[in-house]
């Protein structure tokens, strides 16, 4: 039986040189690391505990990290003032990178296969974060080897639960082994039905349908060999609303609209991510510690039934049927050479990455109100598709001498845009980046850091690929890829007191933005004397900054903990006319977290409470975002090490609010309202 809780905390630096999962995983947890200069592990127990079915339950306590979206087609992250286009994104290795619709996310996840994720809050390494601007996330999944313990040769778990809120039912099972020969096998399912969910006034939120999400690996290891081959499916199929993050049912009349009513039309879509990986390792010595990695990835909104005929009106005769994608092809090679001496130590990290991403249209049809409450279907032609290419070259120096690191590097990246086939652009940039870290025997930390961030535009959405965006659409020729300066520094401490562990991180950033580029829906240019409205463009909107404050502080003693963060951040904008399409559509307002855990020895129970509250904001157009604190009660169960049952209580109050992060303020039918009281169940068997 489990008697005791880890409660383990250690500041990290960055890249290559943060926090490492436990050499054995357990997806009965996932460890959830901040990886960026100060901060420090939060704890790994926390995907279990609180039966996360959503992104938002993982990471929402990070400081500097901020989510929406109460729909699975509308999960959203944003860091540094800057939304998810802005935000490395990988899934063991694979850059999740483009937009199919502005009105829907595009990260599609099966949190319950992850055994760890790496989140990047800020941009200070320059190794594979080319596009990065706010800050980066690895999400990563388990292999046969990371969940086989001692000398098991196979092993498996079986995991359901319940949801009321939504009536969600999740049932999976994993099962894996290996063989004499030094190969490990892998194979998971997962599958959840669920209907609309529920505000916090009773009304309808979300979509109903299923998700299905499967997962196959196949591994190798020996002495200093590593490869592993995997591929991985996750769809959510059903009925969603028409504009995933205009997803809430208006609560009072509004003259069009009656209170209870759904603001989007509802119509059967389908979101799916394939993803194949083939990675390979070699370690022999401290000179050679090599990772390649080739991958191919790619996101679809398929729209292919008619959707009936109440819904079609209520969209306002704007839903279609299409099969639209994003898929990024990429490799990258990178290595580690490692040097000891008596008065130093060094650790010299380089490599180059190249990735491909295409938005592509596979096939669509219009759809118009025939007679008699019918719709009529015409397909459409000639879909054009856009490329995009980049390739980097990094290095990078952790040079450690006592309690002293100095970490310089630069990268080099080309990146390349064919604007439909018609005209290839290109841009050549070098991305410095410098962090300091000093680190006394007494606990205190003290950290700074700066660095060049760049990001080459997207291909355009895969919505708006048309024959006559291809025919009107405008290249300028001044267009400059977006790029910044990004500082940090902050201090933290670190100790232990008779088993009394206490640990503090305070942060300040500051990141200034420069050529912002918005991709212009319809534009009106002056070409050869002429005004010319063309349907699509891209182009510079100016400048933006970023700056604010992330506070995180822990105290734990033998199996109590308490945790605390603070989040102030305040964005301005040059010309409030002119902002970047990858910019948050809003300043969140100070957000805060409190998070205990107190784990019952004599009754192996872990019970647990969490807070996170944001305080009211006024934007400067007038418009007010209202504060909120949403409380969480959560209690583990583990009588066994086989037997796991969870129960949590989520929005225990039964409140009614709208995340700070979501698209518009002020309008009604705009509100995405969060899910009110949501009571989960969930078992676990490990055999």
């Amino acid at each position: 039986m489990r008697k005791s809780l880890k409660l383990s905390l250690a500041l990290c630096l960055f890249g290559g040189v943060g926090l490492l999962a436990n050499e054995n995983a357990n997806l009965d947890t996932i460890e959830v690391n901040a990886s960026s200069i100060g901060y420090s592990n939060v704890d790994s127990l926390k995907i279990s505990n609180k039966n996360a079915g959503a992104i938002r339950d993982v990471m929402r306590d990070i400081p500097g990290v901020y989510v929406a979206g109460t729909n699975q087609f509308n999960q959203k992250l944003y860091m540094r003032g800057v939304n998810d286009r802005g935000i490395n994104i990988t899934i063991d290795g694979a850059r999740q990178r483009g937009n199919i619709f502005h009105h829907s996310a595009d990260l599609v996840l099966d949190v319950d296969l992850l055994k760890a994720i790496d989140v990047g809050v800020g941009v200070l390494s320059v190794a594979n974060n080319s596009g990065a601007l706010g800050g980066s996330v690895a999400f990563k999944t388990a292999s046969a080897f990371d969940l086989l313990e001692g000398d098991e040769s196979f092993g498996g778990k079986f995991k359901t639960g319940y949801s009321t809120n939504n009536k969600e039912w999740q049932k999976s099972i994993m099962a894996y082994g290996k063989t004499d020969n030094n190969f490990g096998l892998l194979a998971y399912i997962n599958h959840k039905n669920y209907g609309f969910g529920k505000d916090g006034n009773g009304n309808d939120i979300g979509g109903k349908g299923h998700d299905l999400s499967y997962l196959f690996k196949v591994n190798y290891e020996k002495d200093e060999y590593k490869a592993g081959l995997s591929y991985e499916h996750t769809e959510y199929d059903g009925d969603f609303p028409f504009r995933g993050e205009f997803g809430g049912s208006v609560a009072f009349d509004t003259g069009t609209l009656k209170a209870g009513e759904r603001a989007q039309a509802i119509l059967p879509q389908k979101m799916q991510r394939d993803t194949y990986t083939f990675n390979y390792n070699y370690n022999p010595n401290e000179l050679i510690d090599s990772e390649f990695r080739v991958y191919h990835t790619e996101h679809r909104l398929i729209k292919d039934e008619v959707p009936n005929y109440a819904e079609f009106k209520k969209s306002g005769g704007k839903a279609f049927l299409s099969n639209d994608g994003v898929k990024t092809t990429g490799a990258y090679l990178n290595n580690k050479s490692r040097f000891e001496n008596t008065s130093f130590n060094q650790e010299v990290f380089y490599g180059l990455e190249w990735y491909q991403t295409t938005s592509f249209r596979k096939n669509h049809s219009s759809l118009k109100d025939a007679t008699n409450g019918a719709i009529s279907v015409t397909p459409t032609n000639n879909h054009p598709k856009e490329v995009a290419n980049n390739l980097s070259v990094f290095l990078q120096d952790t040079i450690q001498i006592g309690g002293f690191s100095i970490i310089p590097g630069v990268r080099f990246d080309r990146f390349t845009i064919d604007n439909f086939g018609k005209k290839t652009q290109g841009f050549n940039n070098f991305s410095p980046a410098l962090a300091l870290d000093y680190k006394a025997e007494n606990g205190i930390n003290l950290f700074a850091g700066y660095s060049k961030v760049f990001r080459g535009p997207d291909p355009i959405e895969a919505l708006r690929l048309s024959e006559n965006t291809f025919n009107t659409n405008y290249i300028d020729e001044n267009l400059e890829p977006e790029t910044g300066d990004a500082y940090e520094a902050g201090f933290g401490y670190k100790n232990n007191f008779n088993e009394h562990n206490v640990n503090f991180v305070a942060k300040y950033f500051y990141t200034d933005y420069k050529n912002l580029i918005k991709e212009n829906v319809s534009v009106t240019t002056t070409q050869n004397g002429q005004a010319v409205t063309n349907n699509y463009n891209r182009m510079n909107m100016g400048k933006s900054n970023v700056r604010g404050v992330e506070l995180y502080a822990s105290y734990a003693y033998e199996n109590l903990k308490f945790s605390a963060s603070y989040t102030h951040q305040t964005t301005k904008h040059k010309d409030k006319s002119k902002v970047g399409g990858v910019m948050a559509y809003s300043d969140s307002g100070d957000k805060y977290t409190f998070n205990a855990e107190y784990f019952a020895s004599p009754i192996d129970t872990l019970f647990g409470y969490n807070l996170i509250a944001f305080a009211g904001k006024t934007l400067e157009d007038g418009t007010k975002k209202a504060g909120y604190g949403v409380s969480e009660i959560y209690a583990s169960y583990m009588p066994t090490q086989n037997l796991e049952i969870n129960l949590s209580v989520g929005n225990l109050f039964d409140k009614t609010y709208v995340s700070h992060s979501q698209r518009r303020f002020g309008v009604e039918t705009a509100n995405d309202y969060e899910a009110g009281r949501n009571i989960k169940l969930g078992f676990s068997y490990k055999f």
